[in-house]
């Protein structure tokens, strides 16, 4: 009967947190791509239509999941404003107020929105701050790519929503750093690969095999990565996203008919094959500095790397303290709660997973 209580509290616990990250509406990536020349700034700014449906609470889509191009037309003044309120640019301390100098294109599933500022007078252009999609998603991210007086790649958040455009030399380092970090990011924010990782290893008991398993899984997505983002090979989203989401489900299902990992380093490189293009719509969006490709590929790849194998730290250590519990002891009723917990997770996992494949597919 306790055995049974504590597995029905987990199990309720684990419910309300994967219900909440799940299915609440994760933005993505947004960019500004801004050229700046002397006093006068131009600027693309490019969104999600799913996004902008979120934020102005309004339905853009036909019901074969097209864009309804007749509805965004009639929202367009809305759409140009709530862009133009939350990507601002500063001449000296002054807010600049855009003009549209261009109507709206379309990228897929992407609104590209023209904006112009001009400062007046011996004023130039300082600051840019942008707050897009914060009050929907406070995890959102927008990249702000500069070219023209300068040249140079940010990536902006909730804690950092401004960029400087004031003169400034940006070294070999920084872009290193910056790509490193945007990778780590992209783990802590990608609950459905955080999801695959978790069904990958909630098996795992010692951290060495779990970084081979975890190795295979970075090098066959860096392929795919690298391939995808050269545009050798090209796989839609719209296909890539729901494999993900299916290779979610096979891993925590497959949980219940294997102990151990050992051999899991050839499934995780399989599936690393298709989590790779995801990775690449990523990285498309962020922008890719063409002088220095493959630094920028690499130091992503490090930053996914250095974000699973933190995942996998934090997991071994969460279950070295659980199984010191008197409840998890290795006897043989201990080692089969242990199991049972492991298949818990996988479950709550693999649902996940369905609720994601059912989303991406259907919805």
């Amino acid at each position: 009967m306790e055995s049974m209580r504590f597995i029905r509290v987990l199990l309720s616990l684990l419910l309300v947190f994967s219900c909440g990250s799940g299915f609440a509406h994760q933005t993505k990536l947004s960019s500004s791509l801004l050229k700046i020349d002397g006093s006068s700034v131009r600027g693309e700014v490019e969104v999600n239509v799913l996004d902008l449906e979120a934020a102005l609470d309004t339905i853009l889509f036909n019901r074969d999941t097209s864009l309804d191009l007749e509805a965004i037309e009639i929202r367009s003044d809305a759409i140009f404003n709530y862009v133009a309120i939350n990507n601002r640019l500063y001449c000296d301390s002054v807010a600049q107020v855009p003009t549209k100098f261009g109507d709206f294109r379309f990228d897929g599933e992407h609104l590209i929105i023209g904006l112009d500022w001009l400062c007046g007078g011996t004023a130039l252009p300082t600051r840019y701050s942008v707050s897009l999609f914060q009050e929907v998603d406070t995890q959102s991210r927008h990249v702000v790519s500069v070219s023209g007086d300068q040249s140079f790649v940010e990536l902006l958040s909730a804690d950092n929503q401004q960029v400087s455009l004031l003169t400034q030399k940006h070294s070999w380092w920084d872009l290193v750093l910056k790509f490193i970090i945007s990778g780590f990011e992209h783990i802590a924010i990608g609950f459905d690969h955080i999801a695959f990782l978790i069904a990958v290893i909630v098996l795992g008991r010692t951290f060495w095999p779990l970084f081979k398993v975890i190795t295979a899984f970075t090098i066959a997505h860096s392929i795919t990565l690298t391939l995808a983002v050269l545009n050798v090979v090209t796989i839609p989203t719209t296909v890539i996203e729901p494999l993900i989401a299916l290779s979610i489900v096979y891993v925590a299902m497959e949980n219940f008919f294997v102990a151990d990992i050992k051999r899991r380093y050839w499934l995780t490189f399989i599936f690393g094959l298709i989590h790779g293009f995801g990775f690449a719509s990523v990285l498309r969006d962020f922008g890719l500095p063409q002088d220095g490709l493959i630094w920028a590929l690499a130091s992503f790849n490090v930053g996914v790397e250095i974000g699973q194998l933190v995942i996998v730290l934090v997991s071994v250590i969460c279950w070295r303290l659980m199984t010191a519990l008197p409840f998890f002891v290795s006897t043989d009723q201990g080692l089969l709660r242990q199991r049972n917990v492991s298949l818990i997770i996988s479950s709550l996992v693999g649902l996940l997973g369905c609720g994601w494949f059912i989303e991406r597919v259907f919805l």
